[in-house]
């Protein structure tokens, strides 16, 4: 018999040539073939068991056929999840099982339709959808903004494919179906000869001399002043015909215009003479732009327009026609290019207003769409920062000129802007009455939007104040509503009797009788003698008009009560519920009526609103009543409760006049207006262009005097510091050169670096950090004067308060010391203000020639609009985030793997047709919501389409998805997992989860395996948990080959699991080797790399190309997996067939192939046949095996070194080592060449 030495070196030799001779051989052929073809054919883990062949092949390679009869058992083994540590595998301590179960797909991870990072992603970028869209918007702003004033021919702009499609766009014009002539030739068109929407032929508006070109075409040529045709084209068409020589063509200025300007030639400058030349030299014999070198020395370069021109006419070189000065054809082309080419009257091809109305207009067409509501109401769009200071804009030029509030609600852009300042759904449609009913306002938590305008009931303008604030009304409405609980209470208390017995008890309660008249508008001077009657007699309560008073109780003739106890256990008393119900509603109504009435009070010409408040019965009952004002006050005395807060305080009602703002001889104050929120703005914009002055000037400033003597910058530094008038130049300069660094301006000497003579000290008059102190200090000024400016009710006010005009004299740059009477004149006559340059400030109020305001007749005063402004700015943008929140909450809900999408078509379902709620019904469907993630649109998917892609497979370069060639739609299907059949599919990932499991466990034993337990490899397992859950987090994202390499603690970790050192392998290494191509055998993966890359890039879903392909997953068993078990299963043979002969070979190839696996001596103790080869080939003792476990790991680890076992060199050398041993212990005779070489069997004995 060969002995085991000579037989491992023959076979390890040449190990591949062994492993074939093996697979060749019939029967192992055979079961391979069975076995590749059936694996994937199995449908679960009981049909794989029950196919003897397939099962204990697959049990035979991975070295567990003598565990084939225990069939429950590893079925467990199969169903364990490998990711848990605690399943059925990974607590058996023989690894093979773990392998085993590794190799199958009977536990993968459950059919998902989209799995949660998937989902997490799909909405990410609906979410950025948004935002990516304004800020495109933004970038082709700025485009459209900086280019569009270069634009010199319409040529220029319709041959410049961002500014064609941007103004197209402003218009909601799609570009992809317009003709760049056609609308060229609309833009050229005299626009008196232009119309939008064609009217029947019939009807009387009809033009027959007009060009009908639609509505957006024809807002669009309103934008742009492009030159006419006016008919010169249609004039040298008439006559260039006549033209008999080139002396004839330029001797017509319109002809002439034309054919020059149709090359782009200035007719004013172009010299006839070279024109001439041109037109009469051979054709061939002329050059373009001439070349920077090498130029043709036989051509004369006169110009590529020059050159252009010659070739549109056909005169001979004495300037002769031969038949016509040109063809058809040509003509044509000339009379075309001349209306492209022809300049732009007055030199711009729009006006300012034109360019920023058609920005705008862009900015609002192009504004992505949040919610559809088809029509039932106001569709919602995401709101760019860009197009919320547009529409702040639009508001505050628009605001002023409201009259009446039908005007706001019909101006949707306005109502628009109202709804989002004030927390109102985008389709709230009861707008109108939030405006002008305070009640109806109230009802819906709307009360500060009523109280932001001045309507009346009937929609118009209240030329005053309120008479009652909102927030006084509240403390009037919450007395009467408490009113209203204490009636209820004392008539039908919850759970009780009611303590009124009979009607002289209820008369004797001043708070129970004010409320009965307040009710039925009695007065509350009614005496209560009369009201008794109208209760206890019902002849008499007809009589007295008061039937309704009577039949609201149940008092009996006498007065009395009888209680009768109903059905339900309730007692009913002087009341039943259903007439407390009835008086609660007329009191409701009062209620009502009181607040319609207050918010339409105001001076009714000579009559103060107090008296028009104390002449209206039922108001003043409702105030007696609610603040229970006794009739011993009289209507005089209230009066003065409501104007004189003496009065109010002696009488004991301060809390009554502190309810309403009546002046004390009963007017309310006008709205006045001294600045409209549009001059605010033009004033704050000219204090900004101050800032800025001061900022690029003070740079150039090289001495105290210099600063001083700029009246702008004098008075800006005197405003930052709030230095008073009082304070002269020569003061101030004291103050900037003063090197003591005390006084009371210590602080602005410290903001300069001058020195004593007024110098600047080497460097700036001031640093940054000075400057930034100082535009600080005055920028935290500001908010201050600008809240008091809006206080100002005339000028002498304003002038009074040295803070405002220190203001005015910063921003508009007027001296410091201006005198308040010519500010006075500045600010009250235009003439004057014009006489001295100070227009721009006079325009900035509205004060009268004496001084005084007018009375305001706006929807807001100025402060109630910059607070429906601020409000806007502080909402807008979180209300669009709020309803896209809900938006994608509505889709994780249908989505929710429970009770959502099962299959394909629940997906395709609207959300109107998928479930009973009505709430999400305008909301985006689901696939107009995975459409947008990706930047597509339903036009670009229709519906139809959208279920193919969905079922198709998206990682098949020739399928379906790929046929698109779109990178958007592939990566659209790849965001969810539909199978052929619609329904769920697993999950592609670019690793299984069992190799992951594989690679996790892998890991944490490589980094610990050298290293000896105590705190430092607790640190080190610690950190390794923490890396395997970043793996087990971030990998199932991974989309690409390129995403993978571009992490590197996902690569450490792969290439540390399987052994490898990270270190040796950049980015590039590993990109080439798996991108080579694992079937070529002179690829770099298996000529070059590492043999264990082999197995990684098998184990990894991605093609040749880095992108993940389907094409190496198997239902029962991936492409790697299946490969490797066939492999496994050949080597298993060999081993098996080897050992047959002699058992040491089966041991020694055995050995070899575990070995790079071992990652703890444990491990050694715990494989019978790796521990007999350790202790055969190092003669330890078999008493050893009774010893400690602790101390044979100690023993062992005398011997092997594990990093030895990861040494394929050192490896081979242990197992020559025991192949050695092996057949010394095995011949009875043991040859002195085998005693050399082990050096004798005494040694590990020696160490027991």
């Amino acid at each position: 018999m060969i002995t085991a030495s000579l037989a491992y070196v023959i076979l390890s030799r040449d190990m591949p040539k062994s492993l074939d001779r093996v697979a060749n051989q019939t029967q192992v052929k055979k079961d391979a073939q069975y076995y590749a073809d059936n694996i994937n054919k199995v449908k679960d883990v009981d049909d794989f068991l029950g196919d003897y062949k397939l099962y204990s092949y697959a049990m035979k390679a991975y070295g567990l056929d003598d565990m084939i009869y225990a069939k429950a058992f590893m079925k467990k083994v199969l169903q364990s999840d490998l990711t848990d540590a605690n399943s059925f595998a990974n607590k058996l301590s023989d690894t093979r099982y773990r392998e085993f179960a590794a190799a199958f797909n009977f536990n993968a991870p459950p059919k998902d339709i989209q799995t949660d990072a998937q989902e997490d992603d799909l909405i990410g970028l609906y979410k950025q959808s948004f935002a990516d869209a304004a800020q495109q918007a933004a970038t082709e702003t700025k485009y459209y903004s900086a280019q569009i004033d270069g634009v010199k021919t319409v040529q220029d702009f319709v041959s410049d494919p961002r500014l064609l499609n941007y103004a197209l766009k402003s218009v909601g014009i799609d570009p992809t179906y317009m003709s760049k002539d056609y609308i060229a030739g609309v833009l050229t068109t005299d626009i008196s000869k232009l119309g939008g929407s064609a009217p029947d032929p019939s009807d009387p508006s009809f033009d027959p001399t007009k060009t009908y070109v639609g509505d957006k075409l024809y807002a669009l040529a309103q934008q742009f002043n492009f030159k006419p045709d006016n008919g010169d084209a249609q004039y040298f068409r008439d006559n260039i015909g006549s033209v008999q020589s080139v002396d004839d063509l330029l001797a017509d200025p319109r002809l002439r215009t034309v054919a020059l300007q149709s090359v782009g030639i200035d007719p004013a400058t172009a010299d006839d003479a070279f024109i001439k030349m041109v037109l009469t030299s051979d054709p061939s014999t002329l050059g373009g732009d001439a070349p920077l070198s090498n130029p043709n020395p036989s051509l004369n370069y006169v110009g590529d327009k020059y050159k252009e021109l010659r070739s549109y006419f056909n005169f001979n070189a004495d300037g002769s026609v031969a038949g016509s000065a040109q063809s058809a054809g040509q003509t044509q082309t000339v009379a075309s290019l001349y209306a492209f080419r022809a300049p732009i009257v007055g030199g711009a091809a729009q006006t300012a207003a034109q360019k920023n109305n058609v920005i705008e207009q862009y900015n609002i067409k192009t504004a992505p769409q949040i919610v559809d509501r088809d029509g039932t109401a106001s569709d919602v769009y995401y709101t760019s920062q860009a197009m919320s200071d547009l529409n702040k804009s639009y508001y505050l030029s628009k605001i002023g000129t409201i009259t009446n509030v039908d005007q706001l609600v019909s101006d949707k852009r306005l109502a628009d802007y109202v709804r989002s300042a004030f927390n109102m759904d985008p389709g709230f449609t009861q707008l109108k009455s939030v405006l002008t009913d305070p009640a109806y306002a109230r009802s819906v938590n709307l009360g500060d939007a009523y109280e932001a305008f001045n309507f009346r009931s009937d929609g118009s303008v209240s030329p005053t104040e309120r008479a009652q604030s909102y927030d006084q009304l509240t403390g009037i409405l919450n007395n009467a509503t408490n009113m209203s609980s204490y009636f209820s209470n004392m008539m039908m208390p919850p759970g009780g009797v009611s303590p009124i017995d009979n009607v002289d008890e209820l008369l004797s309660d001043k708070m129970l009788t004010s409320y009965i008249k307040d009710a039925y508008g009695l007065g509350q001077d009614f005496s209560n003698a009369e009201l008794k009657n109208i209760l206890t007699d019902s002849t008499y309560a007809a009589t007295a008009g008061h039937q309704d008073v009577h039949d609201a109780f149940n008092f009996n003739a006498d007065g009395s009560v009888t209680f009768q106890t109903q059905p339900d256990g309730s007692v009913v008393g002087a009341q039943s519920a259903t007439q407390l119900q009835g008086i609660n509603q007329l009191v409701s109504n009062n209620s009502s009526n009181y607040q319609t009435k207050l918010g339409d009070l105001s001076n009714n010409g000579s009559t103060a609103a107090v008296d028009v408040f104390l002449a209206d019965d039922k108001l003043v009952s409702f105030l007696r009543a609610s603040m229970q004002i006794g009739n011993d006050i009289s209507d005089t005395t209230l009066r003065g409760i409501l104007t004189d807060p003496t009065v109010a305080a002696a009488q004991g009602y301060s809390d009554v006049y502190q309810l309403f703002n009546f002046r004390q001889d009963g007017t309310v104050a006008q709205n006045t207006l001294s600045q409209s929120a549009t001059q605010v703005a033009a004033m704050t914009k000219k204090a900004d262009d101050a800032a800025t002055y001061y900022a690029n000037t003070i740079l150039s400033i090289s001495s105290v005097d210099q600063l001083l003597g700029d009246q702008k910058l004098n008075s800006y530094v005197r405003y930052a510091f709030s230095i008073p008038t009082s304070v002269s130049n020569a003061d101030l300069r004291n103050i900037l050169t003063d090197q003591s660094g005390t006084g009371p301006y210590a602080n602005v000497t410290a903001a300069f670096n001058f020195q004593a003579d007024g110098t600047v000290t080497p460097g700036w008059a001031q640093t940054s950090t000075q400057k930034a102190t100082m535009n600080s200090a005055a920028s935290a000024r500001e908010q201050g004067v600008l809240d008091r400016m809006g206080d100002v009710n005339d000028v002498d006010q304003l002038l009074a308060d040295s803070s405002l005009t220190d203001y005015l004299k910063m921003a508009y740059g007027l001296a410091y010391d201006t005198s308040d009477a010519e500010l006075r004149n500045i600010l009250t006559d235009p003439a004057h203000a014009a006489s001295v340059g100070q227009s721009d400030l006079n325009a900035a109020f509205n004060f009268a020639a004496d001084g005084s305001l007018p009375t305001s007749t706006g929807a807001q005063t100025g402060e109630q609009t910059t607070n429906t402004s601020d409000n806007y700015g502080a909402r807008v943008n979180n209300q669009g985030e709020d309803l896209i929140d809900r938006i994608v909450a509505n889709y994780k809900s249908r989505m929710d793997d429970a009770k959502g999408v099962k299959n394909v078509n629940d997906f395709m379902k609207t959300n109107a047709t998928a479930d009973t709620l009505l709430s999400n019904n305008s909301y985006p469907d689901l696939y107009e919501m995975a459409l947008q993630a990706y930047g597509l649109t339903p036009d670009d998917v229709s519906r139809s389409t959208m279920r193919k892609l969905l079922v198709s497979d998206p990682y098949d370069p020739k399928g379906y998805v790929a046929s698109f060639k779109d990178d958007r739609i592939t990566k659209m299907v790849r965001a969810f997992n539909f199978g052929p059949d619609g329904k769920a599919a697993e999950p592609m990932s670019a690793l299984s989860a069992a190799t992951m499991a594989k690679y996790a466990t892998d890991y944490k034993s490589h980094v610990t395996m050298l290293m000896k337990d105590g705190p430092a490899k607790d640190r080190a397992s610690k950190d390794a948990t923490k890396e395997v859950d970043y793996f087990g987090k971030t990998m199932p994202g991974i989309t690409s080959l390129d995403d993978f390499l571009a992490d590197k603690r996902l690569t450490d970790l792969v290439l540390k699991a399987n052994g490898l050192d990270p270190k040796k392998y950049d980015k590039d290494t590993l990109k080439k080797i798996f991108t080579s191509d694992p079937d070529d055998k002179k690829s770099y993966l298996n000529t070059t790399a590492d043999a264990r890359f082999k197995e990684i890039v098998a184990s990894f879903n991605f093609d040749k190309d880095g992108n993940l392909t389907r094409a190496k997953m198997g239902k029962i068993q991936d492409k790697q997996a299946e490969a490797n078990t066939q492999q496994q299963y050949v080597q298993m043979t060999l081993e098996t067939q080897e050992g047959e002969k002699n058992d040491g070979v089966r041991l020694a190839l055995y050995f070899k192939r575990k070995a790079g696996d071992i990652t703890s001596l444990y491990g050694i103790l715990g494989d019978k046949a790796l521990y007999q080869v350790v202790q055969t080939a190092y003669s330890l003792p078999q008493q050893m095996s009774s010893m400690d476990v602790a101390k044979q790991v100690d023993l062992l680890g005398r011997f092997v070194k594990l990093e030895d076992l990861q040494d394929p060199k050192k490896v081979d050398k242990l197992v020559k080592r025991f192949t050695a041993m092996y057949d010394i212990q095995n011949n009875t005779q043991q040859s002195p060449a085998l005693q050399l070489l082990t050096g004798g069997t005494g040694q590990a004995a020696s160490l027991l």
